[in-house]
Parts: structure tokens; sequence; C-alpha cells
């Protein structure tokens, strides 16, 4: 299971922008105990000043890595923390939450883009030893 200081300590894994890393900061910020974050991408940027764009793509990068949970359609979308990294009133609350995911199959799980690693270009010299 992962907890949000686990979720800080794979921020660099995740691949984030830094835009995508100051919208995650403020819903952090802006949290109800079980990770429900009662803003519109349009408040969470007149606290950043960063704008629409960078907004949309922020907060869809957060949501393809499934550290942010988007319910609702058109304008009207609600985002929630992922319970596994939400922030909760006690002990018992988190383990609540836990145990009723744990039933539904497990919190959505955040996705980590893999590093895979290209095969060097062709050259026109070849292969040369480095020594």
């Amino acid at each position: 299971m992962m907890t949000t200081t686990d979720l800080l300590g794979m921020l660099h894994q995740l691949q984030l922008t830094p835009t995508a890393i100051d919208v995650l900061s403020v819903m952090v910020a802006h949290q109800d105990p079980g990770g429900s974050v009662g803003m519109k991408q349009s408040e969470i940027d007149e606290i950043l000043g960063v704008g629409q764009a960078s907004m949309s793509r922020a907060m869809g990068l957060l949501v393809d890595r499934g550290i942010v949970l988007r319910s609702g359609g058109g304008r009207g979308h609600r985002y929630a923390l992922n319970p596994a990294v939400a922030g909760y009133e006690s002990q018992t609350e988190l383990e609540k939450e836990m145990t009723q995911q744990l039933a539904l199959g497990g919190p959505p799980p955040i996705k980590v883009p893999g590093y895979a690693k290209r095969p060097p270009k062709p050259g026109k010299g070849g292969l040369h030893a480095v020594a």
C-alpha cells in the first residue's frame, strides 16, 4: 500500500511537470478528509496563475498517472486524490477506507511510466570503442 510519503518519495519517477506538481500541492492542501477536493480547475488556476491550457495539461497528467481521480462530465468535473495517498482524519478512517477499497479490488493504481531505453541511432561511422 502506498502512502502520501511514498508518493512524495517517487515524484521524480512519475515524470510530472513543475505545473502538475504545483497543482498537486494545492490539491493536497485543500483536500477534505478522504481526498475529495472541492475546487474547480479555475479555482486552482486562480491560486497558481498558470493559465487554462497549462492547468488542463497538468490536471490531465495527474489524472493519467492515477494520482487524481476525476468524476462527472463536461465542465462539472469533480476531483479527488487517489484514496491510497489521500489524507484522513485518523488511522481508523484510513483503515476503514482501505478496507472498502480492497473489497472493491483495491484503490486505483498509480501509474509510473516505464524507463525504456532506445537503441543508439545508427551513425555514419559505426560503433567506436571508448577507452
